[in-house]
Order: structure tokens, then sequence, then C-alpha cells
């Protein structure tokens, strides 16, 4: 785990295999000066710090494909135990995704890779700073395909 302290009250989670990847997202994001932002190559270690961090996290910018438990999985876990937590699905794989399938999951939103660093900072201030209605009821930022 990484942690980049910002004097925000605001707790955001970064989960991605790929570790250069995992430090450029949550270096990023540490700089807009919103959040404290923690970042985990293991999505196992995501789990057990988000059950363990009092008030959980406030957004989680997780990747899709990654070993042991993928995003999607990683997303209900933390949807199941802090139904506020907003939720990025970074992919390169959309096909298979419905909008059902992701509101099931707590997903808010998803974010096509490949991706630049300005389309990540658009997509996770209008996630974090919409109120929630909107986000769970907004499109998503790819086309899905219907169920």
């Amino acid at each position: 785990m990484n942690s980049i302290t910002s004097p925000a009250a605001h707790h955001w989670m970064v989960v991605d295999d790929n570790a250069e990847l995992m430090e450029l997202m949550s270096w990023m994001l540490a700089g807009l000066g919103l959040a404290e932002v923690e970042s985990f190559g293991c999505p196992v270690d995501a789990v057990e710090r988000f059950q363990a961090r009092v008030g959980g996290f406030d957004l989680v910018v997780t990747d899709r494909d990654m070993p042991g438990i993928d995003g999607l999985e990683l997303a209900r876990r933390i949807h199941a135990q802090q139904p506020s937590t907003r939720t990025v699905l970074v992919t390169a794989h959309t096909d298979d995704l419905t909008p059902e399938m992701l509101r099931a999951a707590g997903i808010c939103a998803v974010l096509p890779k490949p991706f630049s660093l300005a389309r990540l900072e658009t997509l996770v201030r209008t996630v974090a700073c919409a109120p929630m209605e909107r986000t769970l009821a907004a499109t998503f930022s790819v086309p899905v395909r219907a169920a």
C-alpha cells in the first residue's frame, strides 16, 4: 500500500496491479488536493484495507482485470459494505458490460483504456462532486451493451 497525503478530509483508493499505472493515477489524484489517496497493487489487500478503515473510502478507482479478485468483484464487495462509496472502473474491455451489471456492483462510471490523465481528472471530479442520486443515475463513459 502506498499513501499520498493531502490536507483534504476525503479518502480515495486506487487499485491496479500495474504498479506504474497505479502510482501515476495516485500521484495525479492526490495532486488535485481533494483527498488523501491510498493505492494498492493487490485487490485482496485493498478489500482488507477498505474493511479495516473506519469510515471507509469516498471514492475507489479500480482496474477491471487483476489477479485474484477482478475489479467488478472488488466493486461488489465495497458496495455491499458501504453503498455510498463511488467506484470508477478502468478497463480496456467493455463489450460484456451492461448498465445493470455496473449498477449492481455499485460502479458509477467506466473509464476506457487507454485514457489521458486529463480524462481521469475530469471523470473523478464529476463522480466525486456530483450528488449521489445524479452519480448513480448517470450514463457511463463508454457505450455498454443492453441486457
